[in-house]
């Protein structure tokens, strides 16, 4: 045993990091493990730097807490867009690009101003499991195994993968094949201009189809992110789709690679509820938090505590885009501000169920929601 914990967080993404900076603004100890050197997950390493709205589309602002404060931190250092603080006047959404090398340094020195202890360079490989509680956390790195003693787990893995290493329900989602980059030029018709935040000289693009002959489905065939070997397959698929894009055409310069899979949905819980596009605008009880739809105005969605955890496992918690969703609510709940929303209310609800020496299935709702309600949460966006 290295060292341990109240709080163990697996997954140093975007609800990863604000899993963090709730349980360590709520007096506990807390250790994030990250298998890549840098924070941020998609949105920084996979180059997915647009911190999507935080309202309904009709001007509402349906987000608060760590997710806006993350916005605001995104652009604290380099910021090329337009002016996010205005959105309702300029009639935008409250949304941010953001340059995601920037971004990541912002997060790692927040977290450690805040006293999070981060550990790069470290594969969660498994778990020690004892009356249906994690007890440890077994890693592999440089230093060899480690195992680290937790009283509380947050799954901010972005593939339920303490979940899963735990035996629990799990399920998986099919993705196309796609890749973001950075790239000095993008005039190219086989390329696509995105929303990030561009470099004097560089544009954040993703890649259509290569074959203009053939439709986008034809070209694509389902990729999950369950397996070393099907991960693989989408890394050297989207990597022979941009070489052939620069085969055909020099104007396609590649500045930079993603530093990791860019999979939307891989494997996520099956908790004690799973959230779908039937819940559009209906209210929960247990609601810990909401969000408006990025790719529409209208439907907004309350975020039930039970999508976050499992019926058995006791002390661990998930967060992010591997909390309980169906298909298409998925496709909404697997981004940045939703992943900070999540990351927000898993933390905190560790730190409770720590303090009353609960486990996460009993632990008073009540108590979470008017916790994150002081911590700036906006909550019961769809009570009437």
């Amino acid at each position: 045993m290295k060292a341990s914990y109240d709080v163990v967080v697996i997954g140093g993404g975007v609800a990863g990091c604000a899993a963090a900076l709730a349980a360590r603004r709520h007096g506990k100890t807390v250790l994030l493990i990250e298998k890549l050197t840098v924070l941020g997950g998609l949105a920084t390493t996979g180059h997915i730097a647009i911190y999507l709205p935080l309202d309904d589309g009709y001007g509402r602002q349906v987000i608060g807490g760590i997710s806006e404060e993350l916005l605001k931190l995104s652009a604290k250092y380099v910021y090329y867009g337009d002016d996010y603080s205005r959105w309702k006047e300029k009639g935008m959404r409250y949304e941010c690009k953001f340059n995601a090398p920037a971004f990541s340094l912002a997060l790692e020195e927040a977290l450690l101003d805040e006293g999070v202890e981060i550990l790069y360079d470290t594969l969660f490989v498994g778990a020690v499991v004892e009356n249906n509680a994690c007890k440890s956390i077994l890693t592999q790195s440089k230093s060899g195994e480690l195992e680290f003693g937790c009283k509380a787990v947050v799954d901010a893995s972005g593939d339920a993968d303490v979940f899963h290493r735990c035996s629990q329900a799990t399920a998986v989602a099919p993705n196309n094949l796609a890749i973001w980059l950075y790239a000095t030029e993008a005039t190219n018709l086989k390329t696509q201009l995105r929303g990030g935040a561009d470099a004097p000289g560089l544009k954040l693009v993703s890649l259509g189809t290569v074959d203009t002959s053939k439709s986008h489905d034809e070209i694509s065939r389902p990729y999950y992110g369950d397996s070393c070997e099907s991960i693989t397959r989408f890394v050297v698929d989207s990597h022979k789709r941009l070489l052939d894009c620069i085969k055909l055409d020099s104007s396609v310069v590649p500045a930079s690679l993603p530093g990791m899979a860019q999979i939307r949905m891989a494997r996520r819980i099956e908790g004690c509820y799973v959230l779908s596009t039937k819940d559009a605008n209906m209210h929960f009880e247990d609601s810990i938090g909401g969000t408006g739809d990025w790719r529409k105005p209208g439907p907004v969605y309350e975020i039930p505590y039970r999508t976050l955890i499992g019926s058995t496992l006791g002390n661990v918690i998930s967060a992010g885009r591997c909390i309980s969703t169906s298909e298409e609510a998925w496709e909404i709940i697997r981004c940045i501000p939703q992943a900070a929303l999540t990351g927000q209310a898993a933390g905190s609800a560790a730190s409770l169920a720590i303090d009353g020496d609960v486990c996460l299935q009993s632990l008073d709702v009540e108590s979470l929601r008017e916790t994150l309600r002081k911590d700036g949460v906006i909550l019961d966006v769809n009570k009437r």
